[in-house]
């Protein structure tokens, strides 16, 4: 199996598109827009219900770590699905799956992607590819997207402050293309992933009672299943501190779709490759069962935890 090193961007699409030929009958592949350097962005759905989940990662190309197993995730997911399997002897994947849709998002910035691998001579247009060399910030450390904007900073939040010329929310065109999905969509919830040292749950309760009370009653159950520490991100507070957590995707999702939205931080650079994959693919499924779980109790009026 390829390293993240060795997985290009381009294996990472085509695995995905490969898949939802494979498995037609329960998948569709969609292309939801384009970077700056004219990659595009794939998308994955595997299921059948209406209410979908959506799994995004990838937002740093510094994050490539996180992208590879969200790939492969989904990949195992529709093997899994098609032979009717269930994991760990808990998981009933093929019934879950009849009932909603995961949309996984694995590389939401296929340039930055690209940059950490093989360098800023990656970049296609060559007006960019001078502006980044011109920012002397090493390849392997780049966390933006083609014009060297952070994708993960850039959604029209409250509280969104512009940090630099041409920094206007919603400006970049990766951020575009997921809030047009979120708002074609809507969804039941929102997870982004992200590689880190510790394993940390990120909810909101500030945006309406009813979303911040079932944020932090999911957040809870999520801290218990990822044996994690759970944090919770105030806007206010953020912006008083000069804090740039403000504009992300988590933050956007839950003012204007006003479903649970939350940032899972998850522990990508241990020295067991093994062990290291059977406790994501462990966390993965647990998080997704639980939130189907919750927001199905939620719709019935009370959560028991």
């Amino acid at each position: 199996m390829d390293t993240v090193q060795d997985k290009t961007y381009e294996a990472i699409y085509y695995s995905l598109w490969e898949a939802a030929r494979r498995y037609s009958s329960f998948t569709q592949f969609r292309v939801i827009g384009k970077s700056h350097d004219d990659r595009m962005i794939p998308m994955l759905e595997i299921g059948q219900g209406d209410a979908c989940i959506f799994c995004v990662a990838g937002f740093s190309g510094t994050d490539g770590q996180m992208t590879d197993r969200l790939t492969r995730m989904a990949l195992e997911l529709c093997r899994i699905y098609e032979c009717n399997w269930t994991v760990d002897e808990l998981y009933e994947v093929k019934k879950l799956l009849d009932q909603t849709r995961l949309c996984i998002i694995p590389v939401v910035n296929p340039d930055g992607y690209e940059i950490c691998r093989k360098g800023y001579n990656t970049v296609r247009n060559p007006i960019f590819r001078q502006m980044l060399k011109m920012q002397d910030v090493p390849c392997d450390e780049f966390e933006g997207n083609a014009r060297g904007m952070d994708t993960a900073r850039n959604f029209p939040t409250t509280f969104c402050i512009r940090k630099k010329i041409h920094q206007q929310p919603a400006s970049e065109n990766e951020t575009r293309a997921l809030i047009r999905i979120f708002q074609e969509y809507g969804g039941r919830g929102l997870l982004v992933f992200c590689g880190y040292g510790k394993k940390v749950v990120y909810y909101r309760r500030d945006q309406n009672f009813s979303t911040g009370q079932r944020c932090y009653r999911l957040a809870r159950h999520l801290k218990k299943c990822t044996r994690g520490k759970l944090e919770q991100l105030a806007i206010e507070r953020e912006a008083q501190n000069g804090r740039r957590s403000t504009g992300r995707p988590e933050q956007y999702y839950g003012e204007m779709i006003r479903q649970p939205a939350f940032r899972i931080e998850l522990p990508v650079n241990s020295g067991n490759k093994e062990e290291e994959e059977r406790e994501f693919h462990w966390n993965i499924f647990t998080l997704w069962y639980s939130c189907k779980k919750i927001w199905r109790c939620t719709d019935a009026g009370s959560v028991s935890l």
